[in-house]
């Protein structure tokens, strides 16, 4: 069965159960959706709505709502404080480096998708600051020169992979 032929068999089951708009039902589609795909696209997602009779923006949201959902496929999701101490210890100028030197466009997504960046009010490290986590891993003290040593970092392991 191709890819195709397997997202019609979801969007049919679960457009059958009873109440298929209901939360509990799209998130458990959304999931067998990103178990065979890899992520739930938008073009998926739309169908997905569609299928349950709900909006897309209210699937989107679910997808950013859930961090086990992807919108796309990435292989590193970097999350940097935007909290009112980090930002005093200058995360701006962090926030600002990793997004030139990856090249991040409107929807997070570094230019050459490997990596999604996402920005968190608090990630309860303020005495460490300014802070980042890059596929859950910590990272305190940040700076432009670690910012763009980081950056280096993603790049090597991604050609690693």
């Amino acid at each position: 069965m191709n890819q195709e032929q397997e997202l019609l068999e979801i969007l049919t089951y679960y457009s059958q159960k009873p109440n298929p708009s209901q939360q509990d039902n799209i998130v458990a589609m959304l999931r067998e959706i990103q178990d065979r795909l890899g992520c739930v696209p938008k073009g998926v997602q739309e169908q997905a709505a569609k299928a349950v009779g709900t909006k897309p923006a209210v699937i989107g949201l679910l997808v950013q709502r859930f961090p086990s959902l992807q919108s796309a496929a990435y292989e590193h999701r970097l999350i940097v404080c935007t909290g009112q101490r980090c930002s005093m210890q200058n995360s701006h100028e962090v926030i600002s480096t990793l997004q030139k030197e990856l090249a991040v466009d409107k929807e997070g997504f570094s230019q050459d998708r490997t990596v999604l960046f996402c920005t968190q009010n608090c990630l309860k490290q303020c005495g460490k600051g300014p802070n980042l986590l890059l596929d859950g891993v910590l990272y305190s003290g940040m700076n432009v020169q670690k910012a763009k040593e980081l950056v280096k970092n993603i790049k090597t392991m991604s050609l690693e992979k």
